[in-house]
């Protein structure tokens, strides 16, 4: 993120190449998706912070959908509690106000992973089960992007922490396995 901005604020295009493949390696663990996690938010909210002028000046659609993302962050805390405010400042019952909020959250989820389905060629009742999973690594994403906020453009610039300052791949602390060995005789 950090090359592709600096190189389109210097003028050069980036290239949606239709063919690329990128392999990734699942975390095997809760350890490794934590550091794998705030990397990618860390690292986002660090390239805000240090390309997002050069961005509005030399690339501003690509500006308007980083300052969107940004805006979902914000906002992510509000919808999830959609159903808690409902509750508390109306008639519904909460039980109610949960199942407008979740009708309309499956909603909004269900057509990317039906399209992504499609497209990849999974099999859809596979995806479907897995629907709930999504939840969960929402969740983990939201806390860790509120952190990567907190953190990267506003205790930063405050010079009241480092931020980001190493990729640490999530796999960096991985010790390799022993084998044992089978004595013979």
């Amino acid at each position: 993120m950090d090359f592709t901005w600096s190189q389109q604020i210097a003028g050069r295009r980036a290239v949606y190449v239709s063919d690329a493949v990128a392999l990734a390696a699942d975390p095997e663990d809760l350890t490794y998706l934590r550091k794998q996690v705030w990397r990618w938010m860390a690292g986002f909210c660090q390239n805000v912070r240090l390309h997002l002028g050069g961005l509005i000046v030399h690339k501003p659609l690509l500006a308007v959908w980083v300052l969107l993302a940004l805006l979902e962050i914000l906002t992510a805390p509000l919808w999830w509690a959609t159903p808690f405010v409902l509750a508390a400042t109306t008639d519904q019952p909460p039980a109610l106000a949960f199942l407008w909020w979740a009708g309309a959250e499956l909603l909004l989820t269900t057509p990317p992973l039906l399209y992504a389905a499609r497209r990849r060629k999974l099999p859809l009742p596979g995806v479907l089960l897995n629907i709930p999973c999504v939840y969960a690594t929402k969740a983990v994403n939201l806390v860790y992007a509120w952190k990567a906020l907190i953190v990267e453009l506003l205790l930063v610039p405050l010079h009241l922490a480092r931020g980001l300052t190493v990729y640490e791949k999530g796999r960096a602390d991985h010790r390799p396995m022993r084998s044992a060995s089978v004595g013979v005789g």
